[in-house]
Parts: structure tokens; C-alpha cells; sequence
């Protein structure tokens, strides 16, 4: 079946989530190590230190615009293209800050899941 083990240099953790995105760069997230990158040769490691609102990483979701999301435990995050999350949490609208899904509509509305309900976003 073609089945390949990738090392990890680093503990990452139990890997709950993946996405592959338009680059092919595989996004992994952990629960507990935060959200990793690996280009095909290198690990690269996000936490709470570089801004992700946590480090157990629930769910990724790449949306229409090719941009990364990862729910987590303290806050919604959107990888900035330069560097840096942006983050949402209850503050700005989400029922709770434990994020576990989400999901693009067909007109670019994005769904999010946590604890207590559903917000959605839409696009700008």
C-alpha cells in the first residue's frame, strides 16, 4: 500500500490533526505540542511562544483563500502569511474559547465548533 513512517525530530505529542496545503507543506496538530510544519525535510514547531492561543490543536482547516486555521483549546488561530497567528476567542465572539470544528460553506462562510454552539465568520 505504499505506507511510510516520517521521523519526527522532536516529540510532538499525540498528532490529532492534518492538513496539506496548496504547497504541499503538511501541517501537523498535536495535543499538547502545538502546531507543527514539515516542508518534506524539515519540522517546524508553533506554540503559545510564537502566538498560537494553545497548544492542543483540535482540528486544521485550510480555507478557500489557501490560508491555515487551527482550532484549539484557548482560541481560534489563523496563521498570518508573514508570520504569527491572528486569534479569535469568546472576546470576539466564539461561545467558548475550546474550539473543535470547522467547516466552509459554499459561499466562503466559515463554521466554527466549540463548546455551548456555532459562530460563523464571514469572509472579507
Amino acid at each position: 500500500m505504499g505506507l511510510q513512517k516520517i521521523d519526527v525530530a522532536y516529540n510532538p505529542n499525540y498528532i490529532v490533526a492534518l492538513a496539506v496545503d496548496a504547497q504541499g507543506v503538511v501541517w501537523a496538530g498535536t495535543w499538547g505540542g502545538g502546531l507543527s510544519r514539515f516542508d518534506g525535510k524539515t519540522w517546524t514547531q508553533y506554540t503559545v511562544n510564537e502566538g498560537l492561543p494553545g497548544n492542543h490543536v483540535f482540528m486544521l482547516h485550510i480555507d478557500p483563500q489557501g490560508r491555515l486555521w487551527s482550532c484549539t483549546n484557548n482560541g481560534l488561530a489563523r496563521l498570518k502569511p508573514g508570520g504569527g497567528f491572528d486569534v479569535l476567542t469568546t472576546q470576539d465572539g466564539l461561545f467558548n474559547n475550546a474550539v473543535f470544528s470547522m467547516a466552509t460553506a459554499r459561499d466562503g462562510t466559515l463554521w466554527v465548533g466549540s463548546f455551548g454552539g456555532v459562530a460563523k465568520i464571514k469572509p472579507s
